[in-house]
């Protein structure tokens, strides 16, 4: 049984009334799972996974359930374990391709990959996480689900707002925060809460803001998301910013399946308030979270000043590079090459300028030069972009699980000729092989194999 904490309960009986006693109720039901399918992928041979439960507010690729690390669908990048009210927030945000996007406390993945799909690779993702081991997982989790638009950064939101004054279209704040709405679901949560813990979390909020509003473009949005039923952190959040920023205002968030209007007289009283969202978890199949949408009104002299990145490549380099995708019959735009050591990217088209920025991923990981030869990356492998390899070799179930612990496959059906071969499962690319001596020796990365079956179910 789940112990919430006295001063908790007592808060929400204040606030809520009649209404708190199915809502502390609810914290003793367990919680729903739920992932999201990845439309960037070819899910024709998932039927199984899109027959089950849909979320309803992400009905096309949200579904209720479990999917399991070692599973085709997690590997591949078909799916990805996303609770099912934080699903909610990227609707909002209704990313549409060209567009430039922050997603801003990113880490481990599961908005920005949404997100990502939306934009169906077309203009720029930047998803920034301040620790740096979050940010490493939320790298890998940009690569698995195959996105090409995306830069991974790590930065304090002040640094990153030196770079990009005025320069987003939309900007996603999920804050930090008190987790609420995630006590059932992390139960540990629970320990660091206490009666002024939502007062520091807001201000600390308050602070971030400073800067986003700063990046963010006139007539661009803020879609600002909590997983707290703190007013504190929601609602009053809101009227600071409406009270503080004149060219703040709000936009409706159509709401139906259960999530409600916001409330106003849990912050200043503004009526404009019920513009906001509550997902609450004794009203619906989910844990709770709160959204805002804020428009930017268009001010005078508000250009952004950030230059677009150009290839670092060398005359050299450029020349052999050409050469080795001509013999490899790949076709890669040099001019969209960025290379870092030995490992060459390839960078959203109007791909800012990424000096003095700690980039732990720019774009699309494409391969590294070794002893002057090309070698393509597990990423490559995992991206639409993995069908410029010529060579494809579907494994079986059996081969499946060879290829992920690391063996060569052989007994090969079909005929191949010497060279690099996109290994895929149920259609979609799973690493990178190559042929040679009747065999294809495996390129899986060694660091998966090592922790494949470590990996927590999620």
């Amino acid at each position: 049984m789940l112990e919430l904490p006295k001063e908790f309960i007592a808060k929400y009986r204040r606030l809520l009334g009649k209404e708190a006693d199915d809502f502390l109720a609810s914290f003793q039901m367990e919680a729903d799972n739920g992932f999201h399918l990845n439309p960037l992928k070819d899910l024709r041979q998932f039927a199984s996974l899109k027959r089950q439960a849909p979320i309803p507010w992400n009905r096309e690729n949200g579904r209720y359930g479990k999917i399991f690390g070692e599973s085709v669908a997690f590997l591949s990048g078909v799916s990805y374990s996303q609770e099912p009210s934080a699903q909610f927030v990227a609707r909002v945000v209704d990313a549409q391709p060209g567009e430039k996007i922050l997603d801003l406390a990113a880490a481990p993945g599961g908005k920005s990959t949404q997100i990502a799909a939306d934009m169906n690779n077309q203009g720029l993702l930047i998803a920034n996480e301040i620790s740096f081991s979050r940010a490493k997982i939320l790298s890998e989790n940009i690569e698995r689900s195959g996105i090409t638009n995306c830069i991974v950064t790590n930065h304090r939101p002040d640094e990153l707002a030196e770079h990009f004054e005025n320069y987003f279209d939309k900007i996603l704040l999920d804050a930090p925060c008190s987790g609420e709405g995630m006590f059932r679901k992390d139960p540990q949560a629970i320990k660091y809460w206490h009666s002024d813990y939502s007062s520091e979390c807001a201000n600390r909020q308050k602070e971030i803001l400073k800067s986003v509003l700063s990046m963010l473009r006139p007539n661009g949005q803020l879609i600002y998301s909590t997983c707290t039923f703190a007013p504190e952190e929601d609602e009053q959040i809101v009227a600071w910013l409406l009270d503080n920023y004149s060219e703040l205002s709000l936009l409706k968030i159509r709401k139906k399946d259960g999530i409600e209007d916001g409330r106003p007289q849990w912050a200043d009283g503004n009526r404009e308030l019920k513009n906001t969202a509550r997902l609450w978890p004794n009203k619906i199949k989910g844990e709770g979270h709160f959204v805002a949408r804020l428009i930017k009104s268009k001010g005078k002299n508000q250009k952004n000043k950030v230059n677009q990145l150009r290839s670092n490549l060398s005359r050299n380099d450029s020349q052999n590079l050409q050469n080795t995708f001509k013999e490899n019959q790949f076709d890669f735009p040099i001019k969209q090459i960025y290379r870092f050591g030995d490992y060459l990217y390839l960078f959203p088209e109007n791909c800012p300028e990424i000096s003095g920025l700690k980039v732990l991923r720019l774009g699309l990981q494409i391969g590294r030069l070794k002893n002057k030869r090309f070698l393509p990356t597990h990423s490559l492998a995992l991206s639409s972009l993995g069908n410029k390899i010529s060579q494809t070799y579907d494994l079986s179930d059996y081969e499946f699980r060879q290829f992920i612990h690391g063996d060569i496959i052989t007994n090969l059906k079909g005929n191949f000729v010497k060279g690099w071969v996109l290994m895929t499962k149920q259609s979609n690319g799973i690493g990178i092989g190559r042929y040679s001596d009747k065999v294809i020796k495996n390129f899986y990365p060694k660091g998966l194999r090592k922790t494949i079956h470590d990996q927590p179910r999620s």
